[in-house]
């Protein structure tokens, strides 16, 4: 019975571990009650999550571009791929989504939202 429970945990473990490493990365450069401000990055096969942006103000920059799939959470709507090139910036609505990196290189992308008072 315990030899049973151990290697339940090593799968459940192994499992958690290996559905990490399809996430990106993401560090938080800054943030107080006006603005936060990230760093994510994306090796190549990764992916963001679904998340939501409820900030209606977003703007990102790519330090290194790439190809991105962007899927809504809302199912009747298409995924759309971008091709970004290094230095580009975009402005972007509030959204839920998650982003994947469906390139051949890493993508690290800058994203500032300005929050509403």
């Amino acid at each position: 019975m315990k030899s049973h429970l151990l290697l339940c945990l090593a799968l459940t473990f192994s499992t958690l571990s290996f559905a990490n490493e399809k996430l990106g990365k993401k560090e938080v450069l800054l943030e107080n009650s006006t603005v936060e401000v990230v760093r994510l990055t994306y090796p190549v096969g990764t992916e963001s999550g679904m998340h939501t942006h409820s900030q209606p103000h977003r703007v990102v920059y790519f330090v290194k571009g790439g190809k991105l799939e962007l899927i809504p959470e809302d199912k009747l709507q298409s995924s759309k791929i971008i091709n970004v090139v290094d230095g580009e910036t975009l402005f972007l609505p509030s959204t839920t989504h998650n982003v994947k990196n469906v390139g051949r290189t890493e993508i690290v992308i800058i994203e500032t939202e300005i929050k509403s008072h």
